[in-house]
C-alpha cells in the first residue's frame, strides 16, 4: 500500500493503515487491495505469484472467503497464485471460528502465510492446526542478526530451523544490508524481501521491466547494516572515571550516538552518556576524529513510543549522588547541570572540553 497525496506527497502506510483500522475503513481498503492485486497478478506472465497482506479485522469478517472467490474470479486467477498474509492477532478470540476460515480458505486453493512470526501472540500449537504454507520472519530479528550480542541471529536460525521441521517455506523481512542478505541466505531462508533488491514499484514499472526482459534485481546496498539514526543538537553529559564532561550529541540510533565536545578520546574508551532524567547508557568509543566521537551502547535502548529512544532502565538521582555525582548538580526536572563546576572532581580530569559557541570551535579547557 502506498499514497501519494496531491498535497503531502509520499504518506507512508504506518500512518494511514492505522487510521484505517481506527476508522472502520480497513476492510473496504483491503478489499480493494485484493481486488487490485488479483488484476495485477493477472498479467504477469507464467505463474507469478502475488501476496496480500489481510488485516485482523478483515480476517474476521464472515465475508472473506466469498471477497476472495469474487477477486479470483474477476481477475481470472488461480487460486495457486494467490498468497494470503495473515497476522498473529487472528488467533485472539474465538478458535472454532478462526479454524473453520482457515478451512474455508484452503478449500479455495490459496495459499497462507504467517506474517510477522515471533512479534505478537506467538503460539507454536497453533501451528500444527492452521494451514500455513509460509512464515514470514518479522524483520525486527532481520535487522539485528548481524549485531554482536543480539538474539536476533539465534531466533531467524530457529524460525529457519522450525520451518524446514515443518516443510513450510521462509521469508526474510526488512533485508537492507549486504552482511544482513549473506547471513540469511547462509541460514537457509527460502526468500528475501527488502530494499536490498528493490523497494515497492508500481504496476507500470513491473510490466515494462517484464516486457523488455529486464525484470532482475540485484542485491544493492551498503555492506553492514546500520541502525537507523536521528539528527539530533542536544546536551548530554560524559562520564569517565570520576569526571564529568559536558558535550553535544550530534546524532543518536538504538545502539549507539555520536557526540562532540572532548578532544582525542582513544578508541575503545568506556563512556557513560547521561541522557538526563536517570537515562545512563554505558558506551564504547568506536571512532575517534578531533572532537567527534562515535559510540556503541553496551546495551540497546528503546522505542519511547513517539519516533525517539530512551534506556530500558532509569536510576534515581539519589543513586547517581551515591556514586559520586553529587544530588545538588540536578535540576528541578531531573536532569543534571552539565557545568563542570557543579560537579567535585577527586582526581585530575584526562581530556580536553571543547568550547563548541566559540567561532573557531577551539576554545578548549579542562573540565573537572
Amino acid at each position: 500500500m502506498r499514497w501519494e497525496h496531491p498535497l503531502r506527497g509520499p504518506v507512508s502506510p504506518a500512518l494511514f493503515i492505522p487510521i484505517a483500522e481506527e476508522s472502520n475503513l480497513i476492510n473496504q481498503l483491503g478489499e480493494w487491495a485484493l481486488r487490485q492485486a488479483c488484476q495485477d497478478a493477472a498479467r504477469w506472465p507464467g505463474k507469478l505469484r502475488v501476496a496480500v497482506n489481510v488485516s485482523a479485522n478483515q480476517f474476521a469478517t464472515p465475508g472473506l472467503p466469498s471477497a476472495v472467490v469474487s477477486a479470483l474470479s474477476a481477475a481470472n486467477l488461480d487460486p495457486e497464485q494467490l498468497e494470503l498474509e495473515i497476522t498473529e492477532s487472528v488467533f485472539v478470540g474465538e478458535s472454532n471460528s478462526v479454524d473453520d476460515k482457515f478451512k474455508a480458505l484452503k478449500e479455495i486453493g490459496v495459499r497462507l502465510a504467517l506474517d510477522d512470526f515471533g512479534t505478537g501472540y506467538s503460539c507454536l500449537s497453533y501451528l500444527r492446526h492452521a494451514p500455513f504454507n509460509k512464515i514470514k520472519i518479522d524483520q525486527s530479528f532481520v535487522r539485528s542478526c548481524t549485531e554482536e550480542a543480539n538474539s536476533g541471529s539465534a531466533i531467524v536460525k530457529a524460525i529457519i530451523s522450525l520451518t524446514h521441521a515443518l516443510d513450510m517455506e521462509t521469508t526474510a523481512e526488512g533485508v537492507e544490508a549486504m552482511d544482513q542478505l549473506e547471513h540469511i541466505r547462509g541460514q537457509g531462508a527460502t526468500y528475501v524481501q527488502g530494499w536490498v533488491y528493490s523497494k515497492a514499484l508500481p504496476q507500470d514499472i513491473v510490466m515494462e521491466k517484464l516486457s523488455n526482459g529486464n525484470f532482475v534485481f540485484d542485491p544493492v546496498g551498503p555492506s553492514k547494516h546500520r541502525a537507523e539514526r536521528q539528527t539530533v543538537y542536544r546536551s548530554v553529559g560524559v562520564i569517565h572515571d570520576d569526571q564529568r564532561y559536558g558535550a553535544v550529541m550530534r546524532n543518536l540510533s538504538k545502539s549507539g550516538a555520536m557526540i562532540e565536545g572532548l578532544l582525542h578520546i582513544p578508541v575503545g574508551t568506556q563512556l557513560v552518556i547521561d541522557l538526563g532524567g536517570g537515562q545512563l547508557a554505558v558506551s564504547t568509543v568506536k571512532r575517534s576524529e578531533d572532537s567527534l566521537q562515535g559510540l556503541a551502547f553496551e546495551e540497546h535502548l528503546i522505542s519511547d513510543g513517539a519516533d525517539g529512544w530512551v534506556t530500558r532502565h532509569r536510576v534515581s538521582p539519589y543513586a547517581l549522588a551515591a556514586a559520586t555525582i553529587p544530588y545538588a548538580s540536578y535540576g528541578e526536572d531531573g536532569v543534571p547541570h552539565t557545568s563542570a563546576s557543579s560537579v567535585k572532581a577527586v582526581a585530575a580530569p584526562r581530556f580536553m572540553q571543547v568550547d563548541l559557541i566559540a567561532p573557531n570551535k577551539r576554545a578548549a579547557s579542562l573540565a573537572g
